[in-house]
């Protein structure tokens, strides 16, 4: 048998392989699953996405270590909570109140978000619609909202995130934290991927498969994107 099994894996392809182990693991783990309550079975669905997702965003120890250290950098916190207003700005963020008061209904929620979107736009070089898009998919505004693999606030942070590169003690439900992650996390994929479609996809934890991707960049144009 063994024999017959190492005929088959010389012979196999680096998918078939992988299809099998799948498999196998799946028979393995099929008779735990019957015999687990529904709320066990909920964690599992949702313990393995969000391995899915950790494993396709390279943490460490996968990630090389200059790599670590660049982000790590770009996590840093703001040497103070405001900057300078200039004028350009200011109209920014006016807009981009505008742009979102459909989904936030409270103004000083808005000026908030408004204020750290364009602040991290230009710190991160990402483009406000793109920042935007992201949000509106991801959460639709809500920074309080959680997702069914733990995923948190307004850009969906994974919590692996802060736990491995930035601080552990870092609130992900916190406006200005939220999306200083987020734009360092997408400025990371767009560096290392060289194009939006596929930072994105990483983002997302979809590499490969342009669903979620388009459906950012569909949502970039509501946001006046110029292609």
């Amino acid at each position: 048998m063994w024999q017959g099994c190492n005929a088959y894996l010389r012979g196999a392809s680096a998918k078939g392989i992988l299809t099998m182990v799948l498999l196998l693991g799946f028979l393995f783990t099929l008779p735990f699953w019957m015999q687990s309550t529904p709320e066990e079975q909920q964690y599992l669905r949702q313990s393995t996405t969000a391995k899915i997702i950790q494993d396709q965003a390279m943490v460490l120890p996968a990630m090389p270590k200059n790599e670590q250290s660049v982000l790590r950098n770009m996590l840093k916190a703001p040497s103070s909570a405001q900057d300078n207003l200039d004028y350009d700005q200011i109209v920014w963020e006016t807009d981009i109140r505008g742009l979102i008061s459909r989904w936030v209904a409270n103004d000083d929620e808005a000026k908030e978000i408004a204020h750290w979107t364009y602040h991290y736009s230009q710190r991160f070089n990402l483009s406000i619609e793109l920042v935007l898009g992201v949000m509106s998919i991801e959460s639709n505004f809500d920074h309080f909202a959680v997702s069914n693999v733990g995923a948190r606030g307004l850009m969906q942070v994974m919590p692996f995130w802060k736990d491995k590169l930035g601080s552990p003690h870092d609130n992900l439900f916190v406006i200005e934290t939220n999306i200083r992650y987020g734009c360092a996390v997408l400025r990371f994929y767009l560096d290392r991927y060289h194009t939006r479609a596929r930072a994105l996809q990483a983002y997302n934890g979809s590499l490969g498969r342009s669903k979620y991707s388009d459906k950012i960049i569909t949502r970039m144009r509501m946001f006046k994107a110029i292609e």
